[in-house]
């Protein structure tokens, strides 16, 4: 019995995810994020938007910001898990003053 409800469930996943590529694949739009987050006074929803933060990266630069705002973006590699290579990847999406203006836009794919 329970073997039956391990496949039952295997085969319901393997399902699930092929549906799901065969929707990204039908998906010719890409999105991209453009813009800036402010990380002295974004929100958690507004740091996860950044490439390789999750939530639990998101909350630590929040506490940070929170007892001792950031002067400079280089800052971020205070925090844990950020270092040299993640921060270059985020440093064009972040800032220490002015509005959050990121947003994700969609990039439609060249013709050829």
């Amino acid at each position: 019995m329970k073997n039956k409800k391990l496949f039952g469930v295997l085969a319901m996943a393997c399902m699930l995810a092929a549906m799901g590529l065969t929707a990204q694949a039908g998906s010719k739009a890409k999105k991209q994020l453009e813009g800036q987050v402010n990380v002295n006074t974004a929100s958690i929803a507004e740091l996860t938007m950044l490439p390789g933060v999750g939530p639990k990266r998101a909350q630590a630069i929040q506490e940070y910001a929170a007892a001792h705002p950031f002067a400079t973006v280089e800052e971020l590699k205070d925090i844990k898990g950020i270092g040299d290579k993640s921060f270059e990847t985020l440093r064009p999406f972040v800032t220490v003053t002015g509005p959050t203006t990121a947003q994700w836009v969609k990039v439609e794919p060249a013709q050829s």
